[in-house]
């Protein structure tokens, strides 16, 4: 009878992990009535903007299209990048 009682037990709480799974406390995306953006919630540690995959918010009015001031500073940033990286490269090699 010790056996079976205790053999319930291991069981009911080996399924635990299972169930905490499905917890309230999981992320899930909401989505504000008045703006219609929709934001990733994760209950107790914060809330962030979704993303779409073009990297701007997820909301109705998002454009899609990068501003033609903006796609120049991100090439001009990225190129400063790979000439700094390129100078360090060197700087390496010549402490060798």
């Amino acid at each position: 009878m010790r056996r079976t009682i205790a053999a319930a037990a291991l069981l009911a709480l080996s399924s635990s992990p299972a169930l905490a799974q499905q917890t309230e406390a999981d992320p899930f995306i909401w989505t504000d009535p008045d703006t219609g953006c929709a934001y990733l919630v994760a209950p107790g540690t914060g809330i962030t903007p979704r993303l779409r995959a073009e990297g701007v918010p997820d909301c109705p009015e998002s454009d899609i299209r990068l501003s033609e001031s903006f796609e120049r500073t991100l090439r001009e940033s990225s190129r400063a990048l790979g000439d700094a990286f390129e100078e360090l490269g060197r700087r390496l090699e010549e402490g060798r």
